[in-house]
């Protein structure tokens, strides 16, 4: 999905939408890819992470992943497949930081499910962004207005890498995603926190 320290999305009691751009519409240049500020220190873990588990290949598989080296940090980290060449994607691991976002628990629900909420256009905007991952093959940072998902949140930042099994295509995409949020946002209590065996089970083949 698109982009505290964390990630993704629904209207949740107590935060108030704050629209941006032209007459309240969030506009493309709400949305950053790649800023060249120095990156936030969640989003540097998984950026050199993904770079040192690939070793000399374009990109990991899912088996380089080490579940146990994300405990520290799973309630922030996202893993999703590629559906069908990026025409959408599935939610596989999805941490408790994130999953207050959304209407629910969205984990094995498809994206365009899970963000139906928000529009036909900020589901397409995500869907764009994650194929653009799957297209160059390597990690993309994303940085713009929370108000794209209807959030009080003045700004995210996230950073999604993909996962290859064959070296070639990607199959599934992994990150996380930073929220700065305003001083009197009230969040709401999630469940339990995915733990390594969930991240194990998340790796696995589909089934």
């Amino acid at each position: 999905m698109f982009y505290h320290t964390s990630t993704i999305f629904c209207e949740t009691p107590g935060i108030v939408s704050k629209p941006v751009g032209v007459e309240g519409r969030v506009t493309d240049q709400d949305v950053e890819f790649d800023p060249a500020d120095e990156e936030p220190q969640l989003l540097g873990f998984v950026r050199t992470y993904w770079e040192n588990r690939r070793g000399s290949s374009a990109m990991p598989r899912r088996s380089d992943i080490v579940p146990s080296d994300m405990r520290a940090h799973l309630r922030h980290i996202l893993i999703a497949d590629v559906v069908e060449g990026g025409r959408d994607f599935r939610y596989r691991l999805v941490g408790t930081e994130l999953q207050r976002y959304f209407a629910g628990n969205p984990t094995g629900k498809l994206m365009s499910e899970a963000l139906a909420a928000f529009g036909t256009s900020t589901v397409s905007r995500t869907i764009a962004t994650y194929r653009t991952v799957v297209e160059r093959r390597a990690p993309l940072r994303i940085r713009g207005s929370g108000a794209l998902y209807n959030q009080s949140a003045k700004t995210f930042d996230a950073l999604l890498a993909p996962l290859s099994d064959d070296g070639e295509m990607p199959n599934m995409v992994f990150g996380t995603f930073l929220f700065e949020w305003n001083l009197d946002a009230t969040l709401p209590k999630m469940g339990r926190e995915p733990d390594v065996a969930a991240l194990t089970r998340a790796l696995e083949p589909a089934r």
